[in-house]
């Protein structure tokens, strides 16, 4: 769960026990610039005199953020790849994997005596980058100051807003990444739209009353096969579906007599593990694709967390952010095969 802090999590891998450090300095950075203005006596400014965010309000936020990130409902593509995501370093701006072809040459004997080969495994190299997301939100000195005596409602708000608005944004990026961001070269791409994602058109309408079970059976089946059979993907698939397909996966799989309904058909095919409603998409459209790491992994170079801006005068606004750091990896092997598909009517 590397995009956010969570206890173990943090103690067990050293990239997020960083990431952690890395929020706790930026938090003490705030303290200390408070405690500055602190020090200095202002006649008529003591309400402005020190603004500590206090460590109960931090420790609020951050159970906030875990809550909000772990919503099992919202966005479930983003919450079905968060056991797969990879911490990074916050450095770590572009992330390579490599592709390993086969082992090279093997020699079958009796003896074993046989001259051994020698070859090398030869080997390619795929990559994505790793953007930051963010959102920000601010008080007045003056309404911080007061917050001191009426309770820090009103932040803790705004904070939930801004971290909604963050995984709204990953959950977007995950599916078609962002126009025109790019790195060294490297686009930025999602599951939707990106290059290692295999591709097909829906031959039917699977929103269409009058399309029958038998239809949607088949046309399941086929696209099944692409990764099943076409890329020798071994492992059971994930189909996520717009709302109005899956309004459809409830009729009756035949009208002639009382059955199974359509899902349920499906559910029965080799291979599929599970159908999922997936908000983002729309109309006739839909994904597979293998929850492993194998094919898909999530790069996170800062989980999802909360600070304060340093200020520089004591004038100054109280500023905020809610920011992560996160990439997508759709892996192919050797030769281009995937484990995710993307159809959608022509």
């Amino acid at each position: 769960m590397s995009w956010i802090f969570d206890k173990k999590a943090v103690a067990a891998n050293r990239n997020l026990k960083a990431q952690y450090d890395f929020v706790q300095a930026h938090r003490m950075m705030h303290a200390n610039a408070e405690q500055g203005f602190g020090s200095i006596q202002m006649p008529g400014m003591v309400g402005n005199a020190s603004a500590l965010v206090p460590y109960p309000v931090y420790a609020e936020m951050d159970r906030q953020t875990k809550e909000i990130m772990l919503d099992p409902n919202t966005d479930v593509l983003l919450n079905d790849l968060l056991p797969l995501s990879r911490p990074l370093d916050i450095g770590k701006i572009v992330h390579q994997y490599r592709q390993a072809g086969d082992g090279g040459a093997v020699n079958t004997s009796i003896s074993g005596l046989e001259p051994i080969p020698n070859d090398q495994t030869a080997y390619k190299y795929d990559g994505a980058i790793v953007p930051v997301h963010q959102s920000g939100y601010y008080r007045e000195w003056r309404e911080l100051a007061g917050m001191r005596s009426e309770g820090w409602d009103g932040l803790i708000d705004d904070q939930a807003g801004s971290t909604r608005t963050v995984r709204e944004r990953m959950a977007n990026y995950l599916l078609d990444g962002m126009d025109g961001l790019e790195f060294k070269g490297i686009q930025s791409y999602g599951i939707r739209n990106g290059a290692n994602t295999a591709k097909a058109v829906i031959s039917i309408d699977m929103t269409a009353d009058t399309t029958t079970g038998a239809q949607i059976r088949s046309e399941f089946s086929r696209l099944r096969n692409i990764l099943r059979v076409d890329n020798r993907v071994g492992q059971p698939v994930t189909v996520y579906v717009s709302p109005e397909i899956n309004s459809q996966l409830d009729r009756f799989y035949s009208d002639d007599y009382l059955s199974r309904t359509i899902r349920e058909e499906l559910l029965r095919l080799e291979g599929i593990a599970a159908i999922k409603e997936l908000s983002s998409l729309e109309g006739n459209e839909l994904l597979m694709g293998v929850l492993s790491q194998e094919y898909i992994v999530p790069l996170v170079g800062q989980a999802v967390s909360n600070v304060a801006l340093p200020r520089q005068t004591p004038f100054a606004r109280h500023q905020f952010i809610v920011w992560s750091a996160m990439g997508i990896e759709v892996r192919v092997d050797f030769n281009g095969r995937s484990g995710w598909l993307y159809a959608a009517a022509a």
